[in-house]
């Protein structure tokens, strides 16, 4: 189901130029390239360090900050990440799942289980696809039919 997302994003972003990925939408902050940042962050924390136990050293701030991206940067690091989340995931155990870890939340430190961990990276991922499908589709313009 992760692989599927991410392809999904891939798919979307593809055909946006640098500049599309950059440009912001009136009355929204994040752009697409914004989202792509937060996204590997996001999953390279939960799959990666929460349930992997590989430290992600993540910022989460500097994923927000409005510096322009590279799509094809942005895109190698979604490659880099799918690459630690399928090794981190051929690794682990049902065993190893049900294992309860701290996580860092905005809200401050919880404790997780290495499964709850996977769904939420997915889940994660699941939503902002939305935002950045709904981005994409505002910044290409009216399709034909």
């Amino acid at each position: 189901m992760l692989e599927d997302l991410r392809r999904q994003v891939v798919e979307t972003v593809s055909p946006l130029s640098d500049e599309q990925i950059n440009q912001t939408v009136p009355g929204l902050r994040n752009t697409i390239g914004i989202l792509l940042k937060h996204i590997a962050g996001a999953e390279r924390y939960w799959i990666g360090e929460v349930a992997g136990g590989r430290a992600a050293q993540r910022n989460r701030d500097a994923e927000f900050e409005p510096a322009p991206v590279r799509k094809d940067e942005a895109l190698a690091e979604t490659e880099r990440v799918a690459a630690l989340s399928s090794e981190v995931l051929d690794r682990l155990t049902r065993d190893d799942l049900l294992v309860e870890v701290e996580a860092q939340r905005p809200r401050g430190m919880v404790r997780e289980t290495k499964a709850g961990a996977l769904l939420l990276a997915t889940q994660h991922v699941s939503y902002h696809l939305g935002q950045i499908r709904y981005l994409a589709r505002l910044l290409q313009g009216p399709r034909e039919r």
